[in-house]
């Protein structure tokens, strides 16, 4: 386990799948932007993980200098840790949606108790209470050391869902959280805030950003073109046929 470096100022620190930066069968791929003087991390996994990818970040650089850890979406396995990243000292960025669901770790609006009934997480485990620190929305910038990370509004997998765009070395790099995978999969699940209409506005907005680089939250990178899948997703969409579905049991 341990920091590995995916592009120049990104490193895959956290995830559920990866082998080499395997925190936690539930967690999410979480991000480390970095350039030299300060960064930021995108997403924190369900929290079972959190010493793991606070180790790995640790292996880049003092965790103390990032500007903070934003949370794509209130999802257990992405913003699970958001109270273990606080404890650490880094401050909470999310949207006014996660924000609200993580005060008071509402696992009713964040599906958590369903998908724990269902046998996606542990039957023991809960969403820890955090407070966000900074409410995010479309059009913000946080600032990562020198560089500049875009916040994109990007509802549709769920409420408040946001992504984040980072320009570096001419490539434009998109965090997608579980809004866009390789191959122009998407997420769509059966709960309650999962809305198609929304899905479709986001993805036609995002095909027209012209990214190079899609990191998403599970699964494999696309690391060139990745405009290309991102314009699969989008074609389905404008034929009002929902793309092929990441999940698939």
């Amino acid at each position: 386990m341990g920091a590995v470096p995916l592009l120049e100022s990104v490193w895959l620190v956290g995830s559920g799948s990866h082998p080499e930066a395997l925190t936690d069968p539930h967690d999410c791929h979480c991000y480390l932007i970095w350039d030299g003087s300060g960064g930021v991390l995108v997403d924190t996994g369900t929290g079972l993980g959190a010493r793991a990818w606070l180790a790995a970040v640790a292996e880049v650089c003092d965790p103390a200098a990032l500007s903070g850890a934003i949370v794509t979406h209130y999802h257990a396995d992405h913003a699970g840790g958001a109270a273990a990243a606080r404890a650490a000292g880094l401050p909470v960025l999310a949207s006014a949606e996660t924000a609200a669901a993580l005060a008071t770790a509402d696992e009713s609006r964040t599906s958590l108790a369903a998908a724990r009934a269902v046998g996606v997480y542990p039957s023991d485990y809960r969403l820890a209470p955090s407070t966000v620190d900074r409410v995010l929305a479309g059009g913000d910038i946080v600032r990562a050391g020198e560089l500049d990370v875009e916040i994109l509004d990007a509802p549709g997998h769920c409420d408040g869902h946001l992504v984040v765009l980072l320009r570096r070395a001419g490539r434009t790099i998109l965090f997608s959280g579980d809004c866009l995978f390789a191959g122009g999969r998407v997420s769509l699940q059966a709960i309650h805030d999962c809305r198609l209409d929304r899905y479709a506005e986001t993805v036609n907005a995002l095909a027209g950003r012209e990214v190079d680089v899609l990191l998403p939250g599970h699964g494999e990178p696309v690391l060139r073109d990745a405009w290309v899948d991102i314009g699969r997703a989008a074609e389905s969409f404008r034929r009002l046929v929902p793309p092929p579905n990441v999940l698939t049991s």
